[in-house]
């Protein structure tokens, strides 16, 4: 159980660091270093295979392509299909820095969390959200739920998180984003299931348009 967290904690820093960062700019956050990783063994779970399918596929794209999938999906440039920040979907005005980002950003203030982001961009990003997930999970290394996961998953990414990956994976057309959001989905599915995870009910508010 102790190395589906370890896994775990790997895996989501990494897969979202590369939705939070546009391609161009991975070499700047040392994720060109980490793209030239072999992660798998004979050994290794197929949690494993599958992040380093992920990591392949990304190191066989095409650098223009990657970009454009960024700035369509996740950069905030025009109109988005699927905005990636949860407070879109969770609050009733669907707007960026509702209600549910600032909560959340105060549960972030009371972990001690800090981040730089681009042009004061919104922390319920969800790449930098699983980012987040994956710096508590490191800490995670019993069955039994840590408070701070419990309510990161269950208040604040679990809510709205299935709904927006299920709608972008349908729009995505880029490989190595479009499995790097269908890893993610099993993860999180992965992760409820191992902590027996209750999520809080929460309206979502955006639909995308098919």
């Amino acid at each position: 159980m102790t190395s589906f967290y370890t896994e775990s904690a790997l895996i989501t820093k990494i897969l979202g660091a590369l939705i939070y960062f546009r391609p161009s700019e991975f070499s700047d956050n040392g994720l060109d270093r980490v793209l030239a990783l072999q992660v798998e063994s004979q050994e290794s779970s197929s949690l494993i295979k599958t992040f380093q399918n992920v990591l392949d596929q990304f190191n066989r794209a095409d650098i223009n392509a990657l970009n454009m999938a960024h700035d369509e999906f996740f950069s905030g440039i025009g109109d988005m299909p699927a905005p990636p920040w949860g407070s879109v979907y969770l609050d009733r005005e669907c707007v960026l820095f509702g209600e549910s980002t600032a909560e959340y950003k105060q549960f972030l203030v009371q972990q001690g969390f800090e981040f730089e982001t681009h042009n004061n961009d919104p922390l319920d990003h969800i790449g930098l959200m699983l980012m987040t997930l994956g710096a508590l999970l490191e800490n995670q290394t019993t069955a039994q739920l840590s408070p701070e996961l419990e309510e990161l998953l269950g208040h604040h990414l679990l809510p709205w998180a299935p709904h927006y990956l299920k709608q972008v994976k349908a729009l995505i057309n880029e490989p190595a984003y479009a499995q790097a959001i269908s890893l993610t989905q099993t993860l999180l599915s992965d992760l409820q299931t191992a902590f027996n995870l209750p999520v809080k009910p929460r309206q979502i508010y955006f639909k995308v348009a098919q």
